[in-house]
């Protein structure tokens, strides 16, 4: 297999990322080089990690990869991503493409007129355990799906999932949103656990996306659940035949008699990381990387976003439609906004629909 060649456009805590899927597996892909904010932090990052690190986009393209991730923050994505369509260059763009929905129709338009391939870095459809999901779900196991409760990741990322688990939204998406504050004791952050934490608020908000036909997705969250040590994390698949809460799964049998059993999750007894995922004796996820490597979910995924982007540029078959990224990117928006005004908003045709 061809190693996958690329650069990365930022040095931050995302970006780390897509740094260590070139470590953990130095035979699938290679950084050709690193865009860093300052001389100082390129000098530093060169020290930590060995990579050839620059500070202008010129030095970053001179050693051509096959793509560019961008992981700049997110005031700099859009103009970020332009300057890199705009040299011709492919670009797999880290979340969200874009924060307002005048720059995401701007951003459609430069993909457009430039032709350049563009994909969004969205991984969390690619966690082995959405996967198994998934998978039962196109075995029919829950019949028609009805409707997807998430509380698992933010905005852009869980309108994505609705869309993962519901299907298309076949018309417009009526949205009714509402943000919600209370305290919260801080147990954590990136950085790991914390002890004795503050009382901090928590920002919370609720959604309600109706499709046309009925269908629907609701979306409870707040950010402290990425990281702090009290707060879960949960998804609910409702369907005409079954439910899907988390791990257990519930549906009727083909003799209509109601059935009971569970996600099985093959783990390496010794690093934890996600091997298998089983459902009544059928492996419906078989992890695709090498068995001594230790990987969290997240990291199978951006392992495997990259792997899928390598092959949109040699089938031009994206992993992740455009169109389906911008109207997420744009839902989300809506979404936002609607919970700022504690009201209701519809979507409406935009360019990529």
């Amino acid at each position: 297999m061809e190693k996958i060649r690329f650069a990365v456009a930022g040095s931050g805590w995302r970006a780390r990322f897509y740094l260590r899927a070139a470590q953990l597996l130095p035979e699938r892909f290679e950084v050709t080089g690193v865009l860093c904010h300052s001389a100082q932090g390129a000098k530093a990052l060169a020290k930590e990690t060995g990579l050839r690190t620059c500070t202008t986009l010129n030095a970053l393209l001179a050693d051509s990869p096959a793509f560019v991730v961008s992981c700049v923050r997110k005031a700099a994505m859009p103009e970020m991503v332009t300057l890199l369509l705009r040299a011709g260059m492919p670009v797999l763009s880290e979340t969200p493409l874009a924060t307002d929905i005048s720059t995401l129709r701007t951003l459609h338009e430069t993909q457009r007129r430039t032709g350049t391939a563009l994909e969004l870095a969205e991984q969390y459809f690619l966690w082995p355990t959405h996967q198994a999901r998934r998978a039962l779900i196109d075995r029919g196991l829950l019949g028609q799906v009805t409707s997807c409760t998430l509380s698992m990741m933010h905005d852009y990322h869980a309108v994505s999932m609705l869309r993962f688990y519901l299907g298309e939204e076949n018309g417009d998406v009526q949205i009714r949103a509402r943000r919600v504050t209370s305290p919260i004791v801080k147990t954590g952050d990136r950085s790991g656990l914390i002890a004795g934490g503050p009382v901090e608020e928590e920002n919370r908000v609720l959604a309600q996306l109706t499709y046309a036909d009925g269908r629907l997705g609701l979306y409870d969250f707040a950010g402290t659940q990425y990281h702090s040590a009290i707060r879960s994390s949960h998804l609910r698949i409702l369907g005409t035949r079954g439910e899907i809460f988390d791990d257990d799964v519930r549906w009727v049998d083909a003799q209509g008699r109601p059935q009971q059993d569970r996600l099985q999750i093959g783990r390496d007894r010794m690093s934890g990381t996600v091997r298998t995922v089983s459902f009544l004796g059928e492996r419906l996820y078989e992890n695709p990387f090498r068995a001594d490597v230790t990987m969290s979910e997240d990291e199978i995924a951006v392992c495997s976003v990259l792997e899928r982007m390598g092959e949109t540029l040699r089938t031009g078959e994206p992993f992740y439609p455009l169109a389906h990224a911008f109207r997420d990117a744009y839902i989300a928006c809506l979404m936002t906004g609607a919970a700022d005004e504690d009201g209701r908003i519809h979507t409406v045709a935009m360019d990529w629909d």
